[in-house]
Parts: C-alpha cells; sequence; structure tokens
C-alpha cells in the first residue's frame, strides 16, 4: 500500500480562530498542506504550501507531532496511506486568494470547528490543538 509523506498545519488567527477548508481530493473538512518534496525540510514545505494554497505567510510554528492515516474512502483514492508531519502555526493574514485545490474555506472557533464533517485525522489534530492551548506553550500565543 503506497504511503505519501506530508505536512499539515492547524492554522490559527490572532483570535484563535482555526482556518479549515474543503478540497476535490477529500471528503470532509481538512487543514492545509501538503507534499514534502525533495530536498525540502517540513518547515520549507509548510510555508510554501501555505503560500501557494492560501495566498498568506505564517509564524510562530510549533510541532505537534506525527501521525499516520489509513487508506480510507476519505480520499479520492482510498488506497492511500498517509504520514503526516503536523504542526500548528499562526496565521500573519486572515485575508485568503484560495487556489484551486480549495472548494470552501472559513475561520472557524474551535467549537464551531468540532460541528463540521471533519476527516477524521483533522479531528484529532483539532483536539490535539484544544489541549496545546491550554498548556503553557501556547502562552505566546
Amino acid at each position: 500500500m503506497p504511503i505519501k509523506t506530508c505536512v499539515g498545519v492547524v492554522l490559527y488567527d490572532s483570535q484563535n480562530r482555526i482556518f479549515l477548508m474543503t478540497s476535490p481530493k477529500w471528503h470532509g473538512w481538512v487543514v492545509p498542506g501538503g507534499k514534502i518534496e525533495p530536498n525540502e525540510t517540513e518547515e520549507q514545505a509548510l510555508h510554501r504550501e501555505i503560500k501557494e494554497e492560501l495566498g498568506i505567510q505564517i509564524t510562530h510554528l510549533y510541532r505537534a507531532g506525527e501521525s499516520i492515516k489509513p487508506a480510507g474512502n476519505d480520499f479520492y483514492n482510498p488506497t492511500l496511506e498517509f504520514h503526516f508531519k503536523d504542526y500548528f502555526a499562526q496565521a500573519l493574514s486572515t485575508q485568503i486568494t484560495p487556489n484551486s485545490e480549495i472548494k470552501e474555506y472559513g475561520w472557524f472557533t474551535l467549537e464551531n470547528a468540532m460541528n463540521l464533517h471533519l476527516v477524521d485525522s483533522t479531528r484529532n489534530l483539532l483536539l490535539q490543538f484544544q489541549d496545546y492551548l491550554q498548556s503553557p506553550h501556547s502562552r505566546n500565543l
């Protein structure tokens, strides 16, 4: 079974609202991110993907961990497994210029986000972000 290594980010604004989007590739709401190119660090990939997909810059990157998303029907290719490198980062702007990979998008409170039809890996990452907000690490937010 093929495995795709990607970066993903819970992107938050100055009010701790979270950016979520839908994509033709996914069947549910997801965080932005994408494939790590050869000779690219995770952080470089994250900056590039956010600039390409949303047209904004990010700061205060925090590596939240890694996760494996088994193959399943919430991705257009149900045989593909994902190895996600997970981050939290602050958006320097909330004025998004979406590219063609984005169908719908918005900034949501954590409570409202949890009521959306989320891809399971996104739901798990948002729960991690909720814990992060209550930890000493988030004092610089």
